[in-house]
């Protein structure tokens, strides 16, 4: 019943039907009670993933250094990149069909990014603005915290859907401005 109730309230929301931004201010409990259930995984999922890019991952050099720097990145000297031929996906049952269905784990992705850990598709590599997007999410952490900033993804994901969520929005917005 709760993934039917949840699956009915994402696609009402995703659709256009339903005000999401009244969703988002006001979510309804059963919503907060599955994100509850989520959340240890997520985080764990984001932990690990954040600990995998920390230590196989490259310092930014001088230039993206500066980039992060006027992203208001406060600790540059943490941010590492790891450079992969596949993102991580969630291993978790719970997870990764929901990560499936909101758009979040998809070959289409570029790279994701987990605390100061930044996960880039090789081919991506010199994508400046790609890495813009990906420091702004670094930004976002920084600012909220990575337990915070992961609840606060979830539940976008569940109302918005990944193109639609506020903080990716954001991120494209910023990383944009930079062309």
């Amino acid at each position: 019943m709760k993934r039917v109730w949840l699956a009915a309230i994402a696609l009402m929301a995703l659709s256009g039907c339903i005000n999401r931004d009244a969703i988002y201010a006001n979510p309804p409990p059963e919503l907060l009670k599955q994100l509850d259930l989520l959340l240890p995984a997520a985080n764990r999922f984001v932990e690990e993933s954040e600990a995998a890019a920390m230590a196989n991952g490259v310092a930014l050099d001088d230039q993206q250094q500066a980039l992060a720097r006027s992203l208001g990145i406060r600790e540059v000297e943490r941010v590492r990149v790891y450079y992969v031929d596949a993102l991580p996906s969630p291993t978790d049952p719970q997870l990764l069909p929901l990560a499936k269905r909101y758009g979040y784990s998809s070959p289409a992705m570029g790279a994701y990014t987990y605390g100061y850990g930044i996960w880039i598709k090789t081919p991506y590599r010199h994508d400046r603005e790609l890495l813009a997007h990906e420091l702004v999410h670094v930004h976002q952490g920084e600012r909220l915290g990575r337990e915070a900033l992961t609840r606060q993804y979830l539940m976008q994901l569940f109302i918005y859907g990944y193109n639609n969520a506020p903080l990716e929005l954001e991120a494209y917005r910023i990383a944009g401005s930079l062309r």
